[in-house]
């Protein structure tokens, strides 16, 4: 905003001068004049695109403003006939207040101290001849315009500056509230779903057992109590500091629902899982991790897997499913099949790697992960 601001002033300074060549013949002005004001008008768009494109202004660009300015303000102010430099046949005063102002809010205090001195002694030494002209007391009168621009600009950026840091402090406050607010509610929200994952399956095993609805030396109580015991092991120690994380929570809910499925017993181990991890990524390595224990049911001839997950220390995760099966050849069809389709693509697709190990009669270890 600041530096569109300068450029607007820049630009209304210097197109105050055009009504000279317009109403009196560009012939009235000597060609220096001309040249210079043609050269400074390029030199201005070059300076504020710079500055708009970078939100501010360098200080070496802010140095050679300050060096065309004192050019101006002696050799264009030396080329007019006597008196008219200060007058409104000259167009330098403007341009150089303007340069004046834009030091003052962008450079330190010593900084703009120094360059608007410079300036107004470059002033002072071009419109020098103009004292022994009646327009004597305008040189002065145009000293004390440039200072008192400066001056106002200086306070005027600075009271500036201070609301617009002002501004950004409390929109920083009102977005950490509302990250909190909305981190608050995820929270509740992950409460609630494991609650009713809990009541569908915990709390219903437990209901039953002591309703006297299942024998708790059934086969059915045993299986479910087991279950639900892989379920809660997984919960609880997926995350950092034994704090539930989502993607742990949605691999203890898949294993648990899959366990009930068939005869196959699923033993979980979840640790130090990332809270972070994209909702894609998890329903992918959630996903993924199903049809692993899919095919270890279908074709691995086994009752018994292994599905653990750990974080990696940089943000990523691993998870592996592991069965002690009569393994395959990776070079044979099923390789073609939901392996590669249900498993590599889908943890691909987000993003991850997959690497899968197995031979006839050792089983198969599939392992997939993923790093921000």
């Amino acid at each position: 905003m600041m530096v569109r601001a300068l450029a607007y002033l820049r630009a209304g300074q210097l197109a105050l001068w055009l009504w000279v060549p317009v109403a009196e013949g560009p012939g009235r002005s000597p060609p220096v004049v001309l040249i210079a004001y043609v050269l400074v008008v390029g030199w201005s768009v070059a300076l504020f695109t710079v500055g708009i494109r970078r939100n501010g202004i360098p200080t070496r660009w802010l140095a050679a403003d300050v060096a065309v300015a004192v050019v101006c303000a002696v050799v264009v102010s030396r080329a007019f006939p006597l008196g008219e430099a200060v007058s409104s046949h000259s167009w330098v005063l403007g341009p150089i207040c303007g340069t004046a102002v834009t030091v003052a809010i962008y450079a330190g205090r010593t900084a703009a101290t120094a360059a608007v001195g410079l300036i107004t002694a470059a002033w002072l030494v071009g419109t020098w001849p103009a004292t022994a002209s009646p327009n004597s007391l305008t040189v002065f009168a145009d000293v004390g315009v440039i200072v008192v621009f400066t001056v106002v600009a200086w306070f005027g950026g600075r009271i500036l500056f201070q609301s617009a840091q002002q501004t950004d402090a409390a929109t920083l406050l009102a977005l950490d509230a509302q990250r909190r607010e909305a981190a608050a509610e995820a929270r509740d929200r992950e409460r609630k779903r494991q609650y009713d994952k809990l009541h569908d399956t915990v709390l219903h095993t437990l209901e039953n057992i002591s309703r006297g609805v299942w024998d708790v030396q059934s086969r059915q109580a045993r299986e479910n109590c087991e279950r639900d015991g892989e379920y809660l092991r997984g919960l609880i120690s997926g995350g950092i500091d034994n704090i539930p994380s989502d993607l742990g929570a949605a691999l203890a809910s898949m294993a648990r629902d899959r366990s009930t499925l068939g005869a196959l017993r699923i033993n979980q181990q979840f640790d130090a899982l990332p809270a972070n991890i994209p909702a894609p990524v998890a329903d992918a390595l959630t996903g993924a991790a199903r049809e692993a224990l899919n095919n270890a049911a279908k074709y691995a001839r086994v009752d018994e897997v292994w599905l653990t997950a750990h974080g990696d220390g940089r943000g990523g995760v691993i998870v592996i499913v592991v069965d002690r099966g009569i393994g395959f050849d990776l070079d044979g069809p099923r390789q073609g099949l939901g392996l590669t389709r249900s498993i590599s693509h889908r943890i691909i697709e987000a993003g991850g790697k997959v690497h899968i190990n197995s031979e006839p009669g050792e089983g198969t270890v599939v392992e997939m992960s993923w790093t921000p």
